[in-house]
């Protein structure tokens, strides 16, 4: 057995006690309970990671392009439905923010958490934060949710007609994801050995790998959800908090391990842009799905939002902003890395629904500042949802205008 293979085989061992509970009902106290699932969630999300990392070798376009990128959301995804389905409305936005916050809270701060790591641990040098031309498609569509979410976040109701405009952008991201023009990322780990098997033999391994792991994450994830509460109740921590952050952290933890890899080895446009592609979806596609579940499951109506819930998708929104004003020039600054990484640390100090509206204001005001002084980016960033052609010549008028290309 290779090396690669004797990895593999070792994290697909650590789905087997979570499998086995779930599977022979076995009644245990929800803090082992919260440990076996967890670890199955965990062990599936890197094993899904790296199927969908090998599979962009053999992706061209259009149905296969959406099947990973839902695929590469499953675990959270299920979890999110799950709450809007059975009509549990306190908990439907708890990790739906929790993910969506992670995920660009540290594709922003990223850089400056790594350069305040000790000198032993510390990588001798963190390159520039530079994103290809491409990510311009998913700042767009990302910004554009964020300022279509503000909508429920101050009606307090999540309609069908958000399910109608963030499915939509999401479907429009597919498309123009699909067409552009991205450069060859290479794989790293497990997923560099996957492939550089042959196109069959890949192939076989990638579909394996990718039903395995979806099988164990639909076993897995809702107990796991239910683990996390039960959990909190025992302990006396705040189930909406538990849910908000354990969950995220536990599911997006093989995109966090590639980001920082990727970001140790020089490749910081790369690292950005895996965390980037999985907020995107999370604003799009999973909070655009949600009223739905909510409406065919136990609910009635549009999903309601309470007042903290409405808050925590304030904060989320007011992320989200900042992420695409840091990024709209493709370059990350020093200065936003650091912004990012002290207000994003505030919020886990300060739980308070007073401190996280705060939080959401300081994050706004931030990103409607650097929006007004890289205003000249703005028309790149729109022409990047045109088509192809229309794009190149936008770009050309903008170049002979005011706007720098």
């Amino acid at each position: 057995m290779t090396p690669w293979q004797q990895r593999l085989a070792a994290t697909a061992a650590g789905t087997l006690p979570g499998l086995f509970v779930r599977l022979t009902g076995g009644a245990i106290p929800y803090p082992l309970q919260l440990l076996a699932y967890g670890a199955a969630v965990v062990s599936a999300a890197f094993i899904l990671a790296w199927a969908c990392e090998a599979a962009q070798a053999d992706i061209a376009r259009g149905v296969v392009v959406a099947a990973v990128a839902f695929v590469a959301i499953l675990p959270e995804y299920i979890v999110e439905m799950h709450f809007a389905f059975t009509g549990r409305a306190d908990y439907v936005t708890a990790n739906l923010t929790g993910a969506s916050r992670l995920l660009l809270g540290v594709c922003v701060s990223l850089p400056a958490a790594v350069a305040a790591l000790p000198r032993r641990w510390r990588p001798e040098r963190i390159g520039p934060i530079v994103l290809a031309p491409a990510q311009r498609i998913e700042l767009a569509i990302l910004g554009l949710a964020a300022v279509w979410a503000l909508r429920p976040a101050l009606t307090g109701r999540l309609t069908l007609l958000d399910a109608l405009v963030l499915v939509s952008l999401y479907a429009l991201y597919l498309r123009r994801a699909g067409t552009a023009e991205t450069e060859d990322s290479s794989p790293v780990g497990v997923a560099a050995a996957l492939s550089a098997l042959s196109t069959g033999e890949r192939r076989r391994w990638v579909c394996a790998l990718m039903a395995f792991a979806a099988i164990v994450i639909l076993l897995t994830a809702v107990p796991f959800g239910d683990a996390v509460l039960g959990s909190g109740a025992l302990v006396g921590i705040s189930p909406y908090l538990l849910l908000q952050w354990v969950v995220p952290i536990a599911t997006e933890v093989p995109e966090l391990v590639v980001a920082y890899v990727l970001l140790t080895h020089g490749r910081g446009g790369e690292s950005a842009a895996v965390l980037l592609a999985g907020a995107v979806s999370q604003y799009t596609l999973a909070m655009g799905t949600l009223p739905i579940a909510y409406a065919v499951g136990a609910g009635a109506g549009p999903l309601p939002l309470a007042g903290r819930e409405r808050i925590e998708l304030f904060l989320s929104v007011a992320v989200a902003l900042y992420a695409v004003a840091a990024l709209v020039g493709l370059r990350l600054s020093r200065g936003d890395t650091a912004i990012m990484l002290a207000l994003f640390s505030a919020q886990f100090l300060l739980a308070a629904v007073f401190t996280r509206a705060v939080l959401g204001l300081a994050f706004m005001a931030l990103a409607l500042d650097v929006l007004v002084s890289e205003r000249r980016h703005l028309p790149e960033l729109a022409a990047a949802l045109l088509p192809r052609r229309d794009y190149g010549s936008t770009i050309r008028r903008s170049a002979r205008g005011s706007v720098r290309p």
